[in-house]
């Protein structure tokens, strides 16, 4: 009797333990921090940090603001400008603002917008392979830290997919909603406008 309450106790013991190991699901590492660079081909570059764990984005430029100098005036007007070429100058130069870099908080909501499109990604998502650039339009560079300590990048250039293309735009329409800057909101329609 007393092998019996000893096997007994074993088997449920051995129940016990191989019925908490089955409870534990293996959790799927989640995206911690995403940093995406925007370079269209007639626009300045901008790039965007996401950090997950402390709910905020950057918006930055990473290249100096350097406008082009003006075009020389033409001989017909000796050594002015003609009005429509003050004009036509300032507005290569308005349509190019400096970028004025800045920081906002996202709520869990917001995170959870991202992370629904992140955490879709298959392997597939991630093969940027065999891509031919095009000419023009606006190459992405997409960097995605996970959890569990993995990154990885993927170079879509002008020609992401479905997922890649839904991933920036999400982030850029995050960018559009909570941004206060009229130059930066120039950039940024100018960067949707090549999506």
């Amino acid at each position: 009797m007393k092998n019996f309450i000893l096997l007994l106790f074993c088997f449920a013991l051995l129940y016990s333990c191989g019925k908490k190991n089955g409870d534990h699901k293996i959790e799927k590492p989640k995206p911690v921090l995403i940093k995406i660079g925007y370079y269209p081909t007639f626009h300045l570059p901008a790039e965007t940090i996401l950090n997950f764990n402390e709910k905020y984005l950057i918006f930055y430029s990473p290249v100096s603001y350097n406008p082009p100098p003006p075009p020389p005036p033409s001989k017909e007007n000796g050594e002015k400008w003609s009005a429509e070429e003050e004009k036509e100058h300032l507005e290569y130069l308005n349509e190019r603002p400096e970028l004025q870099p800045f920081k906002i908080t996202l709520s869990q909501n917001d995170i959870d917008r991202i992370q629904r499109i992140s955490g879709s990604f298959t392997s597939e998502d991630f093969n940027d392979k065999d891509l031919k650039p095009a000419m023009d339009g606006m190459s992405t560079n997409i960097i995605i830290v996970y959890s569990n300590g993995k990154l990885v990048q993927i170079n879509p250039m002008n020609a992401p997919n479905e997922k890649q293309r839904a991933l920036y735009g999400e982030i850029l329409n995050l960018l559009i909603e909570k941004n206060t800057n009229k130059n930066d909101a120039v950039i940024l329609q100018k960067i949707k406008g090549y999506h």
